[in-house]
């Protein structure tokens, strides 16, 4: 018999081969694993193994089994991992999270035993319906979230929590499925397993668990922050062209939540997610029971203005700017590699404060011939004036048009002819009138705001330190922040006429540091 696994040809009788370990007798309706469990109707399949619908002949109940791939068995790490998921998870009773009944072998298959939720997995949900109502996302995510608390408070950390291991019932209710990849904290922190498999999804993958690095609950709750972002949207906020490009932007890109792509994701919802997402793991929240509690009081309109705008926290002390950074909205700042990423112009955002004069990128107006008398002067540029617009409040949401650049044209005079005798002779030919040429578009603003603080860089041109405001061009401009203690972050806006880009970021919860 030929393996399909590896090629290896075997004995005709063999039920495993000999090269590899696969399993060469293939599962069907009706076989019989452990002397106990029959075979019905598959139900899915992961990268561990293979899960079946079966009967229970000896408490004639069905079930759901769980088979663990030949190959994996045979590597000491994975077997032991799946031999210990039935020790971890059986400690697990919550509503939300999926029964684990017994661990079993039979010859050279291990498998589990585990409640059969009947439904659908939540990927497939959102594959059918594109996204769920905000009222039903909320529900989802907050379920959850408390079948996520319940595994970490007895000592298990998921590591591929993502919308195909969340199972929805014919109810709506949300259950956590699939501990194939758990394991057990140890200290503050778990080592990433060694050997040729990698665990987790790269779609879901926490940056440090992309890095290899040690793990913890808080990397549960990161992929949390994917899976709501998912509930809301109907995709991932990071998928590159292969698995290595995603992992790449866990690492270097920000979550889009700000411009078209988080359109429906209410604000508050934007909040939570922005810090659940946080690249550093200390900057995301302690613990699933705090996230939960957080999208309830999302959901409810009750988010705390210094947890709606965490950089009311963060921000550093100039002037007024302290009073107002948090109403500047978080622009996501991608790498030069990942420019093709960056989002249109986003809804105008709130003026920066006044005390930073406008530094105009226009350029200057041709020189008036000497032979040209002098005319009135129109209204003078933001940036020729210096003067200082009144800083909105906080809680406004849009920026009022910049004034225009171009000078007002002057009025028409009115003539009206002089009163006098009446003429027989024709009216005169009407005298033309010289075409008014257009009037210049008006130029855009940015302002820009980092935490710490950043060098700013436009179009390869040098603008000095944060907190900057500065008139531009409307068109596209590359925007580059750089701070010696993180990597540069490249972000290309588009300028509107009239219109004011907020650009904001915190680099210690969003940047890369430097190595």
């Amino acid at each position: 018999m030929i393996c399909p696994s590896c090629g290896a040809d075997n004995e005709q009788a063999a039920e495993v081969c000999f090269t590899c370990r696969a399993v060469l007798a293939a599962l069907t309706q009706g076989s019989i694993v452990g002397g106990r469990f029959e075979i019905l109707s598959p139900l899915g399949r992961g990268g561990m193994g293979a899960v079946y619908r079966a009967h229970d002949r000896v408490l004639d109940e069905t079930v759901a089994l769980k088979i663990l791939r030949a190959e994996a068995a045979s590597a000491a790490e994975m077997a032991r991992r799946f031999r210990s998921e039935i020790k971890l998870a059986r400690r697990v009773a919550h509503p939300h999270v999926c029964r684990i009944y017994e661990y079993g072998e039979d010859g050279p298959r291990q498998y589990i035993s585990m409640e059969l939720v009947e439904g659908t997995n939540l990927k497939e949900v959102l594959r059918r319906r594109g996204s769920l109502p905000a009222a039903e996302a909320f529900d989802v995510a907050i379920q959850v979230a408390e079948g996520l608390e319940a595994i970490h408070r007895v000592g298990i950390v998921h590591r591929d929590l993502k919308t195909p291991n969340v199972m929805l019932d014919p109810h709506g209710t949300a259950r956590v499925m699939d501990f194939g990849i758990a394991k057990k904290v140890a200290g503050r922190g778990t080592p990433a397993p060694s050997g040729s498999y990698v665990v987790g999804s790269p779609e879901y993958m926490s940056p440090e668990q992309a890095r290899g690095q040690p793990v913890d609950s808080r990397s549960d709750l990161y992929a949390l922050g994917i899976v709501v972002f998912e509930l809301f949207t109907g995709r991932v906020p990071f998928r590159g062209d292969t698995p290595v490009a995603t992992l790449l932007m866990h690492l270097e890109t920000a979550p889009p939540l700000d411009g078209p792509e988080a359109a429906a994701i209410p604000l508050p919802v934007r909040a939570v997610l922005r810090k659940a997402l946080a690249k550093d793991p200390a900057a995301r929240y302690g613990s699933a029971a705090e996230m939960a509690q957080a999208l309830r009081a999302a959901r409810d309109g009750s988010l705390g203005l210094a947890e709606a705008h965490p950089r009311w926290k963060n921000g550093r002390r100039r002037g007024p700017w302290l009073a107002i950074a948090g109403a500047i909205a978080v622009t996501l700042l991608a790498l030069e590699a990942w420019d093709r990423w960056a989002a249109p112009a986003p809804s105008p955002e709130p003026l920066l404060p006044p005390e930073t004069p406008a530094v105009s990128l226009s350029p200057p107006p041709p020189a008036r011939p000497a032979s040209e008398a002098p005319r009135s002067p129109g209204p003078p540029s933001p940036s020729a004036r210096g003067t200082r617009t009144p800083a909105p409040s906080p809680a406004s949401a849009e920026a009022p048009p910049a004034p225009s650049l171009a000078p007002s044209p002057p009025p028409a005079a009115a003539t009206s002819p002089a009163p006098g005798p009446a003429s027989s002779s024709p009216p005169a030919a009407p005298t033309p009138t010289a075409t008014a040429s257009p009037t210049p578009e008006p130029d855009g603003a940015l302002a820009v705001q980092a935490t710490p603080w950043a060098e700013v860089s436009i179009d390869n041109r040098p603008f000095g330190p944060t907190p900057l405001r500065l008139a531009l061009r409307p068109g596209p401009h590359d925007v580059v922040l750089t701070h010696p203690d993180f990597k540069p972050w490249r972000r290309k806006v588009t300028i509107l006429p009239g219109r004011t880009f907020a650009l904001g970021v915190n680099l210690p919860s969003e940047g890369v540091r430097r190595r």
